[in-house]
C-alpha cells in the first residue's frame, strides 16, 4: 500500500502532533507499506529558532519532502509569496509522482489544501483519511465571521472524508452526526515508543515537564503556583520545564511569577532542547508531571506527553480532566488529583516523594500500561487494517 501523508507540522522535529504522526509513518514503513510525508509549507518560524532545515530527506526510515524551504521568510510579503508557490509545489510534485498513492492521511492542513486534496483523491481513485486529535476550533476566537465559518466548515467540510482517526471517544461523540454516513472512523489513543525510553534507577531529584508553556493546554501556571506552595516542604526540589518559553503566549507571566516569587534559583526553564536530551532527562527524573486544566479543549484531548511520561517508568502526576481517568488509574499506573487546585497538586507531589519506594512501582506499572495499551506497534496496525475499511 502506498500512504501519503500531509502533515502541517514541523518534520522530523517537532512538538506532539509530529511525533504522533511519526509513528503512525514508522508503523507504517515496519509493516511493508510505500511511506512518504509531505509538508506543503514553511513550517519554521525563523532561521535563528530553526531545527529543521532539510527540504527533503529519509528520517528514521521515513521519506520526507518540504514544498519549499522549511524556514519561513522574515517578510510578511515574501510569507505569502512562499505560501503560493508552496501549493503549485507540492500537488505538481505529488500529481506527477504519487497518482498512485492509495491512501492521502491529513493532519492540521488548511482548508484550500483539504478541498484540492479531495479533488485529487476523486480524480485519482485514492482513499482520504483526516486525523483529528482537537476539538475543531477551540482556540480560534469568538467573533461573528469566525462563528459563521465555523458552522459552514462543520456543515460541509467534515463531509469529505473516507475515514476520520480521532484521539478519543469524546471526539468520536462531536463528530460522528456530523460525517457522510459512509465517513469510517477509529479511535487511536495516545501514542509512544517505549522502546527508546529506557528504564533506570538514575534519579536526578528533579520534577519534570516537557511541552509547550502554555496555561489553556497544559496548566503551566497551576503547576508554578503548586510547585511554590511544594517548595516550602521539599526545597531542595528543582522543577524543571523544558520547553521554548518565547514560544508561549503566556511568557510574560510565567517569568512574572517566578521573579515575585523568587524561584529563579529553583526553576529551570531549558529552552528547546533535541529530542534525545529530553529522553535523557525525562528518564532520570524523579517526578513527571502535568497540571492540564478543566476546560473544552481538555474534554476532547489527551495530552501525547502522558504516553511518554508513562514510558520511562517514573511516577507520573497530573489531573483528571476530560478523558484522561479512562485512560489511567489513579494510584495504580499513575497519580491523579483534581484539575485548578494546586494546593491538591502540591500535597500529592510531596506525597509521591515522601514514599519513593512505593510511588516507584506505580511508575512501573505505567510503563507497562503504556506498553499494554500506547505502544505505536500496536495501534499503528490497527490503522493500516483501518485503511483496508475506508
Amino acid at each position: 500500500m502506498k500512504i501519503t501523508i500531509l502533515l502541517n507540522e514541523p518534520y522530523p522535529h517537532g512538538m506532539a502532533a509530529t511525533n504522533r504522526i511519526h509513528l503512525y509513518a514508522k508503523r507504517f514503513k515496519e509493516q511493508g507499506h510505500d511511506v512518504e510525508i509531505v509538508v506543503p509549507m514553511p513550517t519554521e518560524i525563523h532561521r535563528t529558532k530553526a531545527v529543521n532545515f532539510q527540504i527533503k530527506g529519509e528520517y528514521d526510515g521515513i521519506k520526507f519532502r518540504y514544498s519549499l524551504s522549511p524556514v519561513r521568510s522574515k517578510s510578511f510579503i515574501m510569507r505569502r509569496i512562499n505560501d503560493v508557490f508552496a501549493y503549485f509545489n507540492t500537488w505538481g510534485y505529488l500529481i506527477r509522482t504519487r497518482r498512485n498513492s492509495d491512501v492521502f492521511l491529513v493532519a492540521g492542513i488548511p482548508l484550500y489544501n483539504i478541498l484540492t486534496c479531495k479533488f485529487f483523491c476523486l480524480i485519482f481513485n485514492c482513499k482520504f483519511v483526516w486525523e483529528k486529535t482537537e476539538l475543531p476550533f477551540v482556540f480560534a476566537k469568538k467573533n461573528t465571521i469566525n462563528i459563521i465559518y465555523h458552522k459552514i466548515y462543520a456543515r460541509f467540510v467534515f463531509r469529505l472524508f473516507d475515514g476520520i482517526i480521532l484521539i478519543s471517544d469524546n471526539l468520536y461523540d462531536y463528530f460522528k452526526d456530523k460525517a457522510a454516513k459512509k465517513t469510517r472512523f477509529v479511535v487511536i489513543p495516545i501514542l509512544t515508543d517505549t522502546s527508546v525510553f529506557i528504564p533506570t534507577e538514575n534519579n536526578s531529584g528533579e520534577i519534570v515537564y516537557a511541552g509547550v508553556l502554555n496555561q489553556f493546554k497544559d496548566g503551566i501556571i497551576d503547576l508554578l503556583k503548586a510547585y511554590r506552595i511544594f517548595i516550602e516542604k521539599m526545597p531542595e526540589r528543582k522543577l524543571v520545564l523544558m520547553g521554548d518559553i518565547n514560544l508561549s503566549s503566556d511568557k510574560e507571566e510565567i517569568n512574572k511569577f517566578i521573579w515575585e516569587n523568587n524561584l529563579q534559583d529553583k526553576i529551570e526553564l531549558t529552552g528547546y532542547v533535541s529530542r534525545t536530551e529530553m529522553i535523557g532527562r525525562m528518564c532520570n527524573a524523579a517526578v513527571l508531571v502535568l497540571a492540564k486544566p478543566a476546560n473544552l479543549q481538555s474534554e476532547y484531548c489527551v495530552p501525547t506527553k502522558i504516553a511518554e511520561y508513562l514510558s520511562t517508568g517514573k511516577p507520573v502526576l497530573t489531573t483528571n480532566t476530560g478523558v484522561i481517568p479512562k485512560f489511567l488509574t489513579n494510584d495504580k499506573d499513575s497519580f491523579l488529583v483534581e484539575p485548578g487546585s494546586p494546593v491538591k497538586f502540591s500535597e500529592a507531589l510531596e506525597n509521591i516523594l515522601a514514599d519513593y519506594a512505593q510511588s516507584q512501582i506505580v511508575g512501573k506499572k505505567g510503563r507497562i500500561l503504556a506498553q499494554d495499551q500506547f505502544e505505536y506497534t500496536r495501534q499503528g496496525d490497527r490503522i493500516l487494517a483501518f485503511f483496508m475499511t475506508c
